[in-house]
């Protein structure tokens, strides 16, 4: 009966559609995530009032063009790249560290490198230890008083990078996933179509990046840090916070939360700029004493 036959098809082309639809966007979504178009900034730190020296970092997975600003008390600070940022990123947060005497080095992102894909946190990780062993070879800074500032997606780079590298001694993350499948992608939750268009942001984060979701957990490793110091830093109007208070609570007694009231993703500087100052510079003067 062709009436009975059509009603099959339709069946099966709908269930098809339902199924085909949120895969494609998942994989969409975390194709657009992953592969970024490089986002940089312009400035120099010679914006800010600051010399600076184009170097080079050699890293696992390519050459890293960065930023470094001389410091004077032989401390240094490593600011990553945030997603798919230039070397220019957080030039402001840059620009309080130097004038307080530290070292400074920024560098770009793996997209800016053309160096593959974004890991969204876990590879970068390792960037950040090519970062610090670039550092450890000059002779203006002290191997043994390197830090390490990064936002969002680099501030759960930064933590793990963190729990990697012991020589990484004091760090301050900001407005960070707590782990990126439970917390900020919530898998397993949802209808059943917001469900399937999560596990398809899974598999293809996986097949695109050669990594785990869930390695994306800087709360499973940040107690791995102590008796280093930790700072997170978090907006009270993020969405992230509750991973925040996670990571804080697995951290142990030498981590430390602050919530900027009215803050919200990477506004802490800007809503709260003279007690940011002093935090930041009290926390790394503390941490990375002489």
């Amino acid at each position: 009966m062709r009436w009975r036959r059509a009603l099959i098809l339709a069946a099966v082309a709908s269930a098809l559609t339902v199924v085909t639809v949120p895969s494609a966007l998942g994989f969409l979504t975390t194709y657009r995530l992953l592969y970024a178009p490089c986002s940089e900034d312009p400035r120099t730190p010679a914006d800010f009032g600051h010399p600076w020296e184009d170097v080079t970092i050699t890293g696992r997975a390519g050459n890293f063009r960065a930023y470094f600003i001389p410091g004077i008390n032989g401390a240094a600070v490593i600011i990553p790249p945030a997603t798919q940022a230039g070397r220019g990123n957080r030039l402001h947060e840059a620009d309080v560290l130097a004038r307080h005497g530290y070292a400074v080095l920024t560098f770009e992102s793996r997209r800016c490198a053309d160096a593959g894909p974004l890991s969204l946190g876990y590879q970068e990780a390792d960037d950040i230890g090519d970062a610090l062993a670039y550092l450890q070879t000059r002779p203006d800074v002290q191997p043994e008083r390197i830090g390490v500032l990064g936002f969002s997606s680099a501030g759960a780079a930064a933590v793990m990078a963190a729990a990697r590298y012991p020589a990484l001694r004091a760090v301050i993350a900001e407005g960070g996933y707590g782990d990126f499948a439970a917390g900020t992608l919530a898998l397993g939750t949802g209808g059943p179509l917001e469900m399937l268009y999560k596990e398809a942001i899974a598999l293809s984060y996986r097949l695109l990046s050669g990594v785990e979701l869930a390695k994306l957990s800087p709360q499973t490793v940040i107690g791995q840090i102590a008796p280093r110091p930790v700072l997170l830093i978090y907006g009270s109007r993020e969405s992230t916070l509750d991973g925040a208070r996670r990571q804080l609570a697995a951290a142990g007694p030498t981590a430390d939360l602050w919530i900027v009231e009215g803050a919200g993703h990477g506004d802490y500087l800007a809503v709260a700029p003279e007690e940011y100052e002093a935090r930041v510079i009290a926390f790394f003067d503390a941490a990375l004493e002489s």
